[in-house]
């Protein structure tokens, strides 16, 4: 009789020797169809944040000549400084505080309308701002600008929670914290695009300001491509119990990539099962389970360090701090774009030594040198009257100010 090539026992061994491809889970490439359609929604949104919250900052005397033209025509009296300062205030702090409304929205509207179809909604406030900001000089009137200010918090409330997940959800798992850096990178860039845009040779003028505020639709105009590229794959398996279409889509973003799709998809099943067998957490969880009370604590630290850390400040008033600081001419306009070609370079710096320092090492150095570096700004304002080259130290404590912060906080 004549013997089997391999015996069973030898099959047996040969099928349970590990490979090693079984322990390695299969790397993904960013494709160019997937690459497009993040740099689409980090543009729409990310972008727009950036150029949206720093729109008046380099023209902001021109802004601030306007509502005082505006109130004397109406009160037929100069505006004080004293209340130009409280209009400007209000204007500059509806931003932050429609912001906080939006991103408490931000969530909510995640899952009702899906990550792509959420983020292309919140062009609709984007669109009713814009149309606001560019009739305010035709009007007349500060209040829509002032009313603009604060949709543009609210829109750039939502694009800050909705932005994240879509990047996070659609790249392979080993590029996401590469891919995440896309939304901050996008936000310096923004704001420093309108920086230049907003020097008085370009758009910085008092005939040519509503052009600037009306720029914030290219964007959002841009941002309309998406509507081809597919949802979010997470989205569609968790939340829709659709895994038919997240395949669909993952077979999109990575090129049709069988092995990989079949185990990111294996990856959703997984992550599913596990939230189907555990309870969902409610908010008093979060205070009353030691294992979840101390995620909180960390998180709530780091937020509240961020904001307020004073960076909304040096946005709004990095020109006035300028002005003030004894700079002549264009040089406070001049150095709120250093303040921003700065920020994009450190943000360049951290996503090459993030995963080597770690995030816990850039957050407290940054921290630190934050501290120091505002303690810095403080004395050469208080003592520049006296000592006059310290105007220049003032404008190196902010540089250097946006140095630390965008390696902690921000990053």
């Amino acid at each position: 009789m004549e013997q089997p090539l391999i015996l069973n026992e030898e099959l047996e061994r040969i099928e349970t020797i590990p490979t090693g491809y079984e322990r390695q889970p299969r790397k993904g490439v960013l494709t160019n169809y997937l690459l497009i359609s993040l740099l689409i929604a980090a543009f729409g949104s990310a972008f727009q944040f950036g150029f949206s919250i720093a729109v008046f900052n380099t023209p902001s005397s021109i802004i601030k000549s306007f509502y005082k033209s505006v109130y004397n025509e109406r009160n037929g009296e100069e505006m004080s400084n004293s209340t130009l300062d409280t209009y400007w205030s209000i204007t500059n702090g509806l931003v932050p505080f429609g912001g906080m409304i939006g991103g408490m929205f931000s969530g909510f509207t995640a899952d009702l309308l899906g990550r792509k179809y959420g983020l292309l909604s919140v062009n609709v406030i984007v669109l009713i701002s814009t149309i606001l900001n560019v009739l305010s000089k035709f009007v007349k009137s500060f209040e829509t600008i002032m009313t603009s200010r604060f949709l543009t918090g609210f829109y750039c409330g939502l694009f800050s929670g909705l932005l994240p997940l879509y990047l996070a959800e659609c790249p392979p798992k080993n590029l996401r914290g590469s891919v995440g850096t896309l939304n901050q990178l996008s936000i310096v860039i923004g704001i420093l695009v309108v920086n230049i845009l907003g020097l008085p040779d370009l758009l910085g003028t008092s005939d040519r300001w509503p052009i600037l505020v009306g720029l914030s639709i290219v964007p959002a105009l841009a941002h309309l491509a998406l509507i081809i590229f597919p949802e979010s794959p997470k989205y569609l398996y968790m939340k829709k119990n659709n895994p038919v279409e997240a395949e669909k889509a993952l077979l999109n973003f990575h090129n049709h990539d069988r092995l990989l799709v079949d185990q990111e998809l294996e990856e959703l099943k997984d992550e599913k099962s596990i939230l189907a067998h555990n309870p969902h957490a409610t908010w008093s969880d979060f205070w009353t389970q030691t294992r979840l009370r101390k995620p909180l604590f960390v998180a709530l630290i780091i937020q509240i360090s961020q904001q307020l850390s004073g960076i909304n400040a040096v946005i709004f008033y990095s020109t006035d701090i300028f002005v003030k600081a004894g700079l002549d001419g264009d040089w406070p306009i001049y150095g709120t774009i250093i303040l921003g070609a700065v920020q994009i370079l450190m943000t360049f710096v951290c996503m090459v030594i993030v995963d080597r320092a770690g995030r816990r090492i850039l957050l407290l150095s940054g921290m630190i040198g934050m501290c120091i570096s505002s303690f810095m700004l403080a004395l050469t304002r208080i003592f520049s009257e006296k000592i006059e080259w310290l105007n220049y130290m003032t404008v190196l404590s902010a540089v250097f100010y946006i140095i630390f912060f965008s390696i902690g906080p921000d990053f």
